[in-house]
């Protein structure tokens, strides 16, 4: 009798359940958003790698919903971040490249998640990079209660750091940037900064990521105390170029047993990129293609920086668990863009094939029913906005241009999207619709005006079938569902 009671008496401390097939009241629930950059989702191990090893988030996907179809909505981190923090497609926030200042482009009126949430009430605290500077968001980043390992926005007048970090030896530091950022020695300096790969001289307690990852956890403790509900975004710079990680992390890679990387540049027919592919890329390789050797090098390193990643954010979710904060705490883990490996001759980003446009999703809502499993539907970044703020029923503007995947933490096989869109402004200005089976690419600059991928029978993109008498309708249909919009692409029953 009496251990019945005990079972009762933990049943009603428990609160009430949702109903079965149901996702339980998250209205109350916390917020962690774990963002990290230029990460290919196909380097992770939950998304299929069998050399890359990703331990925790591995088992973050186990116990949340990882998307397999998840796409940006722009090539590079400004105009991709500036979206899916508000909702709205890059043609509509006018920020299409990370050249443009985002509260110089924003159409009036425009409120961008953190702001949604501050009205909501949540204590909001972000560590390290969440728009894409500072400067393009003084406004938005003002509202934060907490900024940690980041440049603070003009007027704020938050705390002081909840940690302090012993100085990186003058022998790490590595050279000094040049003050002023628009001169040409600026330019140099990056270029030198990004274009390389290998052991970084550096413990990883001496690492930035490390440093961001340890804040996170300390803050985690103080959530855990004051009860306040939060949202807390932490960043990760890794596996951004430069390709650099602790020796430890290099250690766990031999580059001789990397294969070396899909669709080689001779293997492209009426390729939309032809100088790319044979010549130098942003970021990385930047004066010409690399060798063989180095191919393997660089793609080792890049999944040393993946591990490296991997093991900081695996910190920041046992804090999680140890604080009793897991069961009340949405998480979401995601990159805020692709990367390309070698495939096509490519390295970085700027292009609208497959390895960019696609990037790592898992969500984890406490109790919801497709926890552990894989939604394979096609869902978009502009989608985040209106999922968290379902979730936190928070008052969304009605302009939003996303739509909710909440249905989707239900039941992840439901029929959903019929196709991503996807805009490219900082080479060839250019606009891509990709469905399950076929992506179609438009262009107002370069070589060709279109190209058209059958991704059944070419899943890499190698052979434009773009003027194959064959696919004359497809090509047709395509043309006509990227210039209809998303709208024209929305879930059976959904209307905007």
């Amino acid at each position: 009798m009496h251990s019945a009671m005990v079972l009762l008496a933990a049943l009603a401390a428990a609160g009430p359940k949702a109903p079965a097939g149901a996702l339980p009241d998250t209205s109350k629930m916390n917020i962690l958003f774990l963002n990290i950059e230029d990460c290919n989702a196909g380097a992770l191990s939950c998304y299929g790698n069998p050399i890359c090893k990703t331990p925790h988030l591995d088992r973050l996907a186990a116990t949340g919903v990882r998307f397999d179809a998840a796409y940006v909505q722009a090539v590079c981190c400004n105009p991709s971040r500036t979206s899916f923090l508000t909702g709205l497609r890059p043609l509509t926030t006018r920020v299409t490249s990370n050249a443009h200042v985002m509260n110089e482009h924003l159409p009036p009126g425009v409120v961008t998640l953190p702001e949604m949430l501050k009205a909501k009430g949540f204590y909001l605290a972000d560590i390290g990079k969440l728009f894409h500077t500072v400067e393009y968001a003084e406004r938005q980043m003002r509202i934060f209660d907490r900024i940690e390992m980041y440049q603070k926005p003009p007027g704020w007048k938050g705390p002081r750091p909840i940690l302090t970090f012993p100085p990186v030896p003058k022998a790490k530091a590595g050279e000094p940037a040049p003050k002023d950022r628009n001169s040409k020695e600026f330019r140099q300096w990056r270029a030198r900064q990004s274009d390389r790969y290998g052991d970084s001289g550096r413990l990883p307690e001496e690492e930035h990521d490390y440093r961001m990852a340890a804040t996170a956890v300390a803050l985690l403790k103080e959530f855990a105390k004051t009860k306040q509900q939060f949202f807390l975004a932490v960043s990760q710079s890794r596996p951004h170029t430069p390709l650099i990680a602790p020796k430890k992390y290099l250690d766990l890679y031999d580059p001789a047993k990397i294969p070396m990387p899909p669709a080689p540049a001779d293997s492209l027919v009426k390729f939309p990129y032809p100088k790319r592919a044979t010549g130098g890329n942003p970021d990385i390789f930047v004066q010409k293609q690399p060798t063989p050797k180095q191919v393997r090098e660089a793609i080792a390193a890049y999944y040393a920086c993946v591990t490296f990643v991997d093991d900081n954010l695996g910190m920041v979710l046992d804090a999680l668990e140890k604080e009793g904060l897991a069961d009340n705490t949405i998480v979401v883990f995601l990159g805020d863009h692709g990367f390309h490996l070698g495939d096509h001759g490519f390295w970085s980003k700027y292009s609208m094939l497959e390895a960019t446009r696609r990037a790592p999703l898992i969500v984890r809502v406490p109790g919801a029913p497709a926890n552990g499993k894989v939604c394979r539907e096609i869902v978009e970044f502009v989608d985040l906005v209106p999922t968290l703020g379902e979730l936190a029923r928070l008052d969304l503007p009605a302009n939003l241009e996303g739509i909710s995947f909440v249905p989707l933490l239900v039941d992840p096989a439901r029929p959903w999207k019929k196709a991503m869109f996807l805009v490219e402004d900082d080479s060839e200005f250019g606009q891509v619709v990709r469905t399950r089976r076929y992506s179609y690419l438009e262009f107002t600059k370069g070589p060709l005006p279109a190209a058209l991928y059958d991704l059944e029978k070419d899943p890499w993109e190698t052979v434009n079938v773009v003027d194959d008498p064959a696919y004359a309708a497809v090509k047709k249909e395509m043309a006509a569902l990227l210039h209809a919009g998303w709208k024209a692409a929305l879930p059976p029953g959904v209307t905007r």
